[in-house]
């Protein structure tokens, strides 16, 4: 136990803390005060950090922005896609056309939509590959303006079709025919620059013909037209012309690749077709705007993986005649850019100019 005089000596000290003067009162009050300062000034850059980080993507609808019309290939593939995408996300993903110039119009609109993964964009090799060369001026670039997400589908073959009733039964009976008739073989697309305006060209250039390109708003229009006998050639995909082909009202002569492909092998390959050097393949994609927070851009690429891997879509996508890809980011980046590259000399070699 202390000794008695210790403890009084202590008194002092004691009531003084107990009983703190004005002086002292007022010092922690500032103290406190500036204490309290510090943490709210810190609080907008906590809140942005955690808005960034991923960890409560996605608390809303998605939209994904598509450059065509709806009814075609890229429409349905987006609606298959999407729907085990979605569930993975817990959030809704609302498809948004915006069809016009060869693409670029939604491809622009999704280059300056906010880089915060909520925006995004299904397109191909025709909006990154082809028209990098295909137009003289893009109002964006194609690789620094955007995430690259995945690949969603494989390289697939397009279908040269003919009306029924054209009287060729296979393509050295179309080219001795299409030969003969000059400029007056008209081959629809669905707009200057698409795929098939593309790939019609190219095809001409290849054969040496002399068709006359006619561009429609849509493929759905392009395929009406075909049907009908008002055009007499169009590249349609595989999706959209094999229900008309085996229903009898569309003949398919030659698929754009260089081998047959597994959902229509009946139809002969370019090279089968005296096309040797003739490979067009498309594929789809699917990005966000440049600068989205790699968190984000990671759940985006884990969830439309996972729906790629799901056995409920790869048989409609089977159905549909189109195969998955799906991988990472950083490779779908890299295969973009090859692509790039490969098609600047088919696109020059088609002529087409925009």
């Amino acid at each position: 136990m202390p000794h008695p005089h210790r403890l009084l000596s202590l008194a002092p000290t004691a009531c003084a803390l107990a009983s703190p003067s004005r002086h002292q009162l007022q010092r922690r009050a500032l103290l406190s005060l500036a204490a309290a300062v510090g943490t709210t000034a810190l609080m907008p850059a906590v809140g942005q950090a955690q808005g960034t980080s991923g960890g409560d993507f996605p608390n809303k609808p998605l939209r994904m922005v598509l450059g065509f019309s709806p009814g075609g290939s890229g429409d349905q593939l987006a609606r298959i896609v999407n729907a085990r995408a979605s569930e993975l996300l817990g959030q809704q993903i609302v498809i948004e056309y915006k069809p016009g110039a060869a693409t670029n119009i939604a491809s622009e609109f999704v280059s300056k939509a906010p880089p915060d993964g909520y925006t995004l964009l299904l397109g191909g090799n025709f909006s990154h590959a082809v028209n990098p060369h295909l137009f003289r001026r893009l109002p964006f670039d194609p690789v620094k303006d955007f995430s690259p997400v995945l690949q969603v589908t494989n390289g697939e073959a397009q279908l040269l079709c003919v009306p029924a009733n054209l009287p060729v039964a296979n393509m050295a009976e179309f080219l001795v025919w299409a030969r003969r008739e000059g400029d007056k073989v008209n081959f629809g697309s669905s707009g200057p620059g698409s795929p098939g305006h593309i790939a019609g060209a190219y095809f001409a250039q290849k054969a040496g013909l002399q068709m006359t390109h006619v561009p429609y708003k849509g493929s759905s229009e392009a395929v009406r037209d075909l049907v009908g006998g008002q055009i007499q050639m169009a590249i349609v995909s595989t999706t959209t012309a094999m229900p008309l082909v085996r229903d009898g009202r569309l003949k398919a002569l030659m698929q754009t690749t260089a081998q047959r492909s597994r959902f229509v092998a009946e139809v002969p390959s370019a090279s089968e077709a005296g096309l040797a050097d003739f490979d067009i393949a498309g594929w789809y994609g699917i990005w966000a705007p440049a600068g989205v927070p790699a968190p984000v851009l990671n759940r985006l690429n884990q969830a439309f993986n996972g729906s790629l891997a799901d056995a409920a879509t790869r048989q409609r996508m089977d159905v549909a005649s189109l195969t998955a890809a799906g991988g990472s980011a950083e490779a779908f980046g890299r295969f973009v850019q090859t692509e790039i590259r490969r098609w600047e000399p088919i696109v020059r070699a088609s002529g087409a100019s925009l």
